[in-house]
């Protein structure tokens, strides 16, 4: 799916022309510590650049060549998205150029790379091997070098594993590249669940309920995920084994079982109940075991997000009117409201960095996604083409997954946490409700 943002920079000729007149390295960058962190805050992203992959030996067969090329790009595409990197394409001409010699740190450095990243691939009997290192410009040292191995069908997992690796060992946080994205989709007829890479790619069906299935989210391992389902006539919480492809009836309480959210440790499902005749919000266990009834209140409780440490709640309640977004501790003591400028919010998520909550707001003209600090201060509308809705955050804490029916269908969208870089990432059908795994 092509990208409309930052395209990956190409060095060319006219770069290396500038070779012979760019002053001789400052030996004092030479002992900068490699660290990017996000560009918040006056940080920069990080120059990148990422080598064409080479035979291993010999030269590539025409089955090679279009393999490294697709891995090549996918990790170029990867970093790109990550928001901490420039990333620069280096091909066979500037190669030439600087002699086929990954340790040419000199020639690197004038080219304005902090890093390199260079690779070797080959086609074996059983799938693909691909060896890369990444090379520190400035400490003309090797960063990591390691040896991937997948069959052809998983390239672009091949591809993401690289791109995960690169980001841990230049930021120490996790890559958000072989995570996945659940969603709900009317593709196939029905309104089933569908899992697909973090950019879209290799979408797939994990329910075969013929029927209404809504409000996916992944447990904190990424092997289970909840959903509400309409199967058995009553909006029940069901639970998936992703890997066995087995799901179990988890709450069948009278009336609405909804919204379910994981704690952090994957001890308790915070979700909405309206057993006792309004919608509440209660602590059940992943066996379905009601633990604590949490909002005790006339209104209508719902949509509850934990904090990424556990020890608080976000959720929905029209307690003071109208739908409001309020805090409260995990046991349900502490209740404060946190919006006030706006007259019908819903929906939040807390983000894994917890310092803001993501909620979707009704104006004039529609619904849009909206961020707010967990102190209620900086308020910002991020998304408000059409209606724009089910706003869950990346793992990392950097980008958004939400819905939209702006060109005319609902279809999911991914941008970044400042509301930049919206991009579609599913086409067929209507599509809603998305969330992003922390692992898979």
């Amino acid at each position: 799916m092509k990208r409309d943002f930052l395209l990956p920079r190409k060095i060319h000729l006219f770069s290396l022309v500038f070779l012979v007149i760019l002053l001789p390295r400052i030996s004092a960058l030479a002992q900068t510590e490699i660290y990017v962190k996000m560009p918040v805050g006056g940080a920069e992203p990080m120059d990148i650049g990422v080598a064409d992959l080479v035979p291993e030996k010999g030269d590539f067969s025409p089955e090679e060549k279009q393999t490294a090329t697709q891995i090549t790009q996918i990790i170029r595409d990867d970093l790109n998205y990550s928001l901490m990197f420039y990333v620069a394409e280096i091909d066979s001409f500037v190669m030439d150029v600087l002699g086929w010699d990954w340790n040419n740190f000199d020639g690197w450095f004038k080219l304005g790379m902090r890093t390199v990243l260079t690779g070797e691939l080959k086609l074996e009997k059983n799938g693909i091997k691909v060896k890369v290192s990444l090379f520190d410009v400035f400490r003309e040292k090797r960063v990591f070098s390691k040896i991937y191995r997948a069959s052809v069908e998983n390239l672009r997992a091949l591809a993401h594993a690289i791109s995960d690796d690169v980001v841990y060992n230049l930021t120490g946080e996790n890559g958000i590249f072989s995570t996945k994205i659940a969603f709900a989709s009317t593709r196939d007829g029905n309104k089933e669940l569908f899992i697909c890479d973090y950019d879209g790619y290799n979408a797939r069906k994990v329910t075969y309920d013929r029927s209404i299935n809504l409000t996916p989210r992944f447990s904190p391992d990424g092997k289970k995920l909840t959903y509400t389902s309409y199967k058995g006539g009553n909006p029940d919480l069901w639970i998936m084994d992703l890997g066995e492809g087995k799901n179990h009836r988890v709450s069948a309480q009278v009336g609405l079982n909804s919204a379910a959210s994981w704690s952090p440790d994957g001890k308790y499902l915070a979700l909405t109940l309206t057993r006792d005749g309004d919608a509440e919000i209660y602590l059940i266990s992943p066996e379905g075991e009601i633990k604590k009834r949490l909002t005790h209140n006339w209104s209508i409780d719902s949509s509850p997000t934990w904090s990424p440490n556990g020890k608080q709640i976000a959720f929905t309640s029209d307690r003071a009117g109208s739908p409001q977004i309020y805090v409260m501790d995990s046991d349900g003591a502490n209740v404060r409201r946190l919006t006030y400028d706006l007259d019908y919010n819903d929906s939040p998520v807390w983000s894994p960095r917890g310092d803001k909550i993501a909620f979707v707001t009704r104006t004039r003209t529609g619904f849009d996604v909206c961020t707010i600090d967990v102190t209620g201060e900086n308020l910002r509308i991020l998304a408000s083409s059409g209606n724009n809705e089910n706003p869950y955050w990346s793992p990392d804490g950097y980008h958004l997954v939400f819905s939209s029916d702006r060109d005319g269908q609902y279809q999911i969208y991914t941008m970044n946490w400042d509301g930049s870089r919206q991009e579609q990432i599913t086409k067929g059908g209507e599509n809603y409700n998305p969330t992003w795994s922390k692992g898979f």
